[in-house]
């Protein structure tokens, strides 16, 4: 058995004993209670942007209630059990998503070259990540006109419902099977007729997906989510497949990333309109066959450790950078930035915009006030269970659109 299966039942087994201990005459007070549900939201849902956990105490009429949402089938489980056995004057009630039960891993695609995901369901909430043309996703619930997702790297955030396309199992069947393309050009178009003097259909960026019907003219027909027809150039397209089957490879990485050199910085942003840091390092190995977790914090734990040093002798090209504070005595370790090394002591990240800077003190690119914020660099190794960093064949939504797979080894092909 796993050490982690080990410490899992050992942290259960604890929790039933405490509870027990407290189900003084089937009775417990609010603070107990809470006490309780903050132990298991520990071991379930640690990281509320990759796990729902929004579970309460009510009391009503002198009653204490258990109300609430999460989306994990295990933790659900585990509640109504402990309150089951234990204390039984509590009434759960607590909703398991996705709403209806469904087992579907992806249930939407993203239908806009570029979609903004939001921390609430509304305009002005922080814009927390985007997704892109044909990602899928899986719908959790419905909330007036937005619907609360998760995407491949299993971040939770807001979308407007006019962004995405339902779909359900035999439409998700023909979307796998069908031959799809991926959009490899920083910024384009899509047109009505197999030409370039057509009409728009719409915008597209590195990364869009679209499935394939026809070829014409040097021209791929291709069929967006919501059924819309258009054309693109078979010169801005690669075969999907291929890409999603990609090995990590540094001279690959360095050639996307210097893509977008001068793209604006844009909290949120994971695109080649704008982004912000860790959105630059996500779409350049999403790019070439890696699914990377959303934030700095997060990636910072895709792969093995090279140093803590702030030089570059041990470093090669694809290397992550994360800067912050290193945890102290008395401080908690906290990343707050990520670049990418792209070799001759070089490194590129969003900051401002996309650029380039050195850790070598003698090029004028240095940055003085970088030195004290560095916590380490990681090469980044492939799968690791959807913890940082997975190779997209590997990923649970990939998987469902995917007609193909080839095995793969992990780690940096040179």
């Amino acid at each position: 058995m796993h050490v982690f299966k080990k410490t899992r039942l050992i942290f259960l087994f604890v929790i039933f004993l405490v509870s027990a201990c407290h189900a003084q005459q089937n009775n417990a007070s609010e603070v107990e209670l809470k006490s309780l549900i903050d132990s298991l939201r520990s071991m379930y849902a640690p990281d509320k942007r990759v796990a729902l956990w929004n579970i309460s105490i009510a009391e009503t009429s002198g009653k204490l209630k258990l109300v609430g949402e999460l989306d994990g089938q295990e933790a659900y489980s585990h509640i109504r059990e402990v309150f089951a056995t234990e204390y039984p004057h509590v009434e759960v009630n607590i909703k398991l998503l996705p709403e209806g039960g469904t087992k579907q891993v992806v249930s939407a695609l993203i239908n806009n070259s570029v979609a903004n995901l939001r921390s609430h369901p509304r305009h002005s909430a922080e814009l927390t990540t985007q997704a892109l043309l044909g990602t899928p996703i899986k719908v959790l619930k419905r909330e007036d006109g937005w619907y609360l997702v998760q995407t491949p790297n299993r971040y939770i955030a807001w979308i407007d419902a006019a962004a995405l396309v339902r779909i359900n199992k035999q439409e998700l069947k023909r979307y796998k099977e069908a031959t799809k393309v991926f959009f490899t050009k920083q910024y384009g178009f899509s047109y009505s007729e197999p030409n370039r003097d057509s009409q728009v259909v719409s915008d597209l960026v590195l990364g869009c997906i679209l499935p394939v019907s026809r070829a014409k003219a040097g021209f791929y027909q291709v069929q967006y989510p919501d059924k819309r027809v258009a054309w693109v150039d078979k010169d801005d397209v690669l075969d999907a497949e291929e890409v999603f089957n990609r090995q990590i490879d540094a001279k690959a990485l360095v050639r996307t990333a210097l893509k977008f050199l001068g793209v604006p910085y844009l909290w949120g942003g994971t695109s080649s309109k704008a982004v912000d840091c860790s959105g630059l390092t996500s779409v350049v190995y999403y790019a070439n066959g890696t699914v990377l977790q959303r934030d700095a914090s997060q990636q910072t734990w895709c792969g093995r450790e090279i140093t803590s040093l702030y030089e570059y002798k041990d470093l090669e090209p694809g290397d992550l950078l994360f800067f912050g504070r290193k945890a102290s005595d008395t401080l908690s370790e906290r990343v707050s930035h990520v670049t990418m090394y792209i070799g001759d002591t070089e490194f590129i990240h969003a900051s401002g915009k996309v650029r380039i800077n050195s850790i070598d003190r003698s090029r004028d690119n240095f940055i003085p006030g970088y030195v004290p914020l560095f916590v380490r660099a990681v090469r980044v190794t492939g799968a690791t269970n959807g913890n940082g960093a997975e190779p997209i064949s590997e990923n649970d939504f990939y998987k469902e659109i995917m007609s193909k797979t080839k095995s793969r080894q992990a780690g940096h092909s040179r």
